[in-house]
Formats: C-alpha cells, sequence, structure tokens
C-alpha cells in the first residue's frame, strides 16, 4: 500500500471513529435527557434537533469506512454461484456502477450545497447554523465512497467478506 493509500485508510479510520463518538454521545445523551425528564422535569434545550444533524453526518461518514471494510449489507447469491473469472468480471462492473452513482450524488449533493451557501439559507431549530453545514458532509463522503468504489474496481474486489477492524 502505497502512503497516498494509507493516508486514505487513515481519514477512513478517523471519520467512523468520529461517527462511533457521535453515536455514543447520542445513547449517552438520550439517556440523560429521559432521567432528567423523570426526575427532574427538565430536558436537555435543543437536544433532538442535534441528535438528527449527528445521525445524519455520522451516517455519511461512517459510510465509506463500512464499504472500505466490505462490512456492508449484500446481496451476493447470485454472484457466489459464478466461477471465479465472471464473479470478478461482475464485481469489477457493480464496483464502476457504484463509482458512478457516488459521482453523480456528489455533484448534485456538491450543487445543493454550493447553492444554500450561495443563498445564505439557515437551519432554525433550537440553534440556527447555515443549511450547507449539514449539506456539506453529503458530497464529501460520497468522494470518499467514490474513491473507495474505485479502489475496488481496480483490484478487483469481490464480495467475500473481510474481517472488520477499527
Amino acid at each position: 500500500m502505497n502512503k497516498l493509500e494509507d493516508l486514505y485508510r487513515r481519514l477512513l479510520a478517523v471519520l467512523a471513529g468520529l461517527a462511533g463518538v457521535i453515536f455514543g454521545l447520542t445513547a449517552v445523551l438520550i439517556t440523560v435527557n429521559v432521567v432528567l425528564r423523570a426526575f427532574f422535569s427538565s430536558a436537555i434545550f435543543g437536544l433532538f434537533e442535534a441528535i438528527e444533524l449527528g445521525l445524519l453526518a455520522a451516517t455519511f461518514l461512517a459510510a465509506p469506512w463500512v464499504l472500505a471494510r466490505n462490512a456492508h449489507v449484500t446481496v451476493d447469491i447470485g454472484l457466489m454461484v459464478l466461477p471465479e473469472r465472471p464473479r470478478r468480471a461482475v464485481a469489477r462492473l457493480t464496483n464502476l456502477l457504484g463509482a458512478v452513482l457516488c459521482a453523480i450524488f456528489v455533484y448534485y449533493s456538491l450543487t445543493a450545497a454550493i447553492a444554500s451557501a450561495a443563498r445564505g439559507s439557515m437551519i432554525r431549530t433550537s440553534f440556527v447554523i447555515p443549511e450547507w453545514w449539514v449539506l456539506g458532509v453529503i458530497p464529501f463522503a460520497m468522494t470518499l465512497m467514490m474513491v473507495e468504489f474505485l479502489l475496488r474496481s481496480g483490484r478487483g474486489a469481490t464480495a467475500e467478506r473481510h474481517r472488520v477492524e477499527i
């Protein structure tokens, strides 16, 4: 593995770790909020809005790592009955299709984020933040997923499972 790919793998691991922290904090803060409501008739202001945004961000930040680890859900029954050579060809084709679809998502999500920033759109709930902050995570993650699909197609990755590591 070259230095650039090693840096890319480290970035995916950091983003997955960040997503894990967001998911963990979500679980802890919901529990704290339930206790506060039950025993103190109080709640954490803006928690549910923050959790919504955190879950969106965490899902997109973790997705490239999940793809890189081949830890996603796949329906590969048809693929696994093929002989090795056609299986690799189908896997390469599906990885290239994944890269193309991610490129389309990058284009449209980046267009939406740029338009939101140009309009100065804000998300106004319990707190106010620029909308493009939320939208910006999507083209970033989709670009990483596109890179992963291209790497997978180049090395002929198939549906075989890899051990999931953090």
